[in-house]
């Protein structure tokens, strides 16, 4: 009995156990696999450079099956040995910058990102010196899209580069139509032309856009220039090697090493942008704030400007908040500008509801003012906020005041006798500015301002060229004193 029993409890545990293991089966092809944390990268990741040339490194996200929407990376890397010389945003998943240094890049994307090789940006350094160089990712974040702004980075990866000096020989590339290696141009047609090395008998070359690409060993004659024309947007290299006199261990010609010269293209604008206004841009009640996102697929954009109501261009960035504006119609232009100098524009027509313009009491249009009289200023309002006063177009006063306030100021500069024209701007709490209101007024020289009293200009200037003549007359009498004492004690002396 106790055998069967047991034998019992054997076969029911097993079974149990069967149970639990089919259970666990089925939930794991059930449940969907768990994302892995995201990988920060470099491309390429080695390869052999030679001094003088440049190394353009992308740096790439593997979010691992998440989707994200933020990232950061700062490179490391030996400054005796790599320049960063630039940092390009083309082809970027991101369209928002924060930071894009030569060594960091901060960026963020309003669409989430979900891949294996995605590219943040790329850094072109120049190759100074031979040796080992390690670029890594110092420091670097990759944001989760989940509100929350998780933090998945969990992999830096570097690369390593073998830099050597350039063989003897080598002719060097220059290119008039695209001469920065590193620049975007508009150009589709691209000139080479290049040295000819002593014991050089020609050349054989190839324009492609693989960057390490050799040409093949048939000479292309001995002419040291090439153009070609109609090329496609990209990035191309130009191969070239130097075919030379000297005989090869098995007797024939020996070709040199292949030099390579990158140019890039870009002839077409960034892409089309919208510029979102808050509040919405039909009713405008408050200083707008001004959102837009340009992206450029190829080359990036190099920056964006802003003009109002047809105005210069400035340099701005996203978002732009005006600190106050005017009531009315106001047309805006964001244009977008890329590495090559392509430029897209987005207009937006902002509808501003106005506020109501101070009245100014005194002075009275047309009033004359004595000359040396402080001007005494009288302002009145009906809603809440600050009054600019101007002078002749120049800021001189800012008064606070509230609904209904009669402001006061006396401007005591003396004022040049002239028509002059005081203007004072009412401005809200939402930063919305009205009209100006606008007096003109007129300094009178024929009446003057004197100790409290206006007196008749004829009697100040009659009184004033009296005191200048005395004055005139004692102070010849007082230098000719002088005079005759210096000869009186001169003679005593002698």
């Amino acid at each position: 009995m106790k055998l069967e029993a047991k034998n019992k409890f054997k076969k029911l545990t097993l079974l149990t156990l069967t149970i639990l293991l089919g259970i666990f089966l089925l939930f794991s092809f059930l449940l969907p696999v768990a994302a892995a944390g995201a990988r920060l990268f470099l491309s390429p990741s080695s390869g052999t450079y030679y001094a003088g040339s440049y190394l353009s490194v992308e740096v790439l996200v593997n979010t691992g099956g998440n989707a994200t929407n933020a990232y950061k990376a700062v490179l490391a890397y030996p400054t005796d040995k790599l320049e960063a010389v630039s940092v390009s945003s083309g082809g970027s998943i991101c369209s928002l910058w924060i930071t894009q240094t030569k060594s960091t890049l901060e960026c963020g994307t309003p669409t989430p990102y979900k891949g294996t090789t995605g590219r943040i940006g790329t850094i072109t350094f120049l190759v100074k010196a031979a040796g080992t160089a390690t670029v890594s990712i110092a420091n670097g974040q990759v944001k989760k899209a989940d509100g929350a702004g998780t933090e998945i980075l969990s992999v830096r990866d570097s690369a390593s580069f073998n830099l050597q000096e350039p063989p003897a020989g080598v002719p060097v590339i220059s290119s008039s139509t695209h001469p920065d290696q590193n620049g975007w141009y508009q150009s589709r047609t691209a000139e080479f032309s290049w040295n000819s090395p002593e014991g050089t008998d020609g050349f054989s070359y190839l324009l492609s856009q693989k960057p390490n690409e050799v040409p093949d060993d048939t000479s292309e004659g001995a002419e040291t220039s090439k153009t070609y024309e109609n090329l496609a947007d990209g990035t191309w290299y130009f191969h070239l090697k130097a075919k030379t006199t000297e005989a090869t261990p098995a007797g024939g010609q020996g070709w040199s090493f292949t030099n390579h010269f990158r140019i890039q293209i870009d002839s077409e604008p960034p892409e089309d942008f919208e510029i979102v206004s808050d509040p919405p841009a039909d009713r405008v009640f408050r200083a707008p704030l001004l959102s837009f996102a340009a992206t450029d697929k190829l080359s990036g954009v190099d920056r964006c400007e802003i003009s109002f109501d047809g105005g210069e261009f400035e340099v701005t960035i996203s978002p732009y908040r005006f600190n106050r504006i005017r009531g009315g119609i106001h047309e805006v232009v964001v244009q977008a500008v890329d590495q090559a100098g392509n430029i897209k524009d987005s207009r937006l027509t902002l509808s501003v509801i106005g506020v109501p313009s101070p009245t100014i009491i005194r002075p009275t249009e047309g009033e004359n003012i004595p000359l040396f009289a402080p001007l005494g200023i009288k302002i009145t309002t009906v809603a809440p906020g600050t009054v600019e006063l101007l002078l002749d177009s120049q800021l001189f006063a800012t008064l606070d005041g509230s609904i209904g306030s009669e402001l006061e100021h006396t401007y005591r500069k003396i004022l040049s006798p002239r028509g002059h024209k005081l203007s004072a701007v009412f401005v809200n709490a939402e930063g919305i500015e009205s009209a100006p209101a606008e007096v003109n007024f007129k300094v009178n020289p024929g009446s003057v301002y004197l100790l409290g009293f206006v007196v008749p200009g004829y009697i100040f200037y009659s009184v004033l060229l009296i005191a200048v003549s005395l004055l005139v007359v004692l102070f010849i009498k007082w230098r000719k004193r002088r005079k005759k004492k210096a000869i009186e004690e001169s003679k005593n002396r002698s």
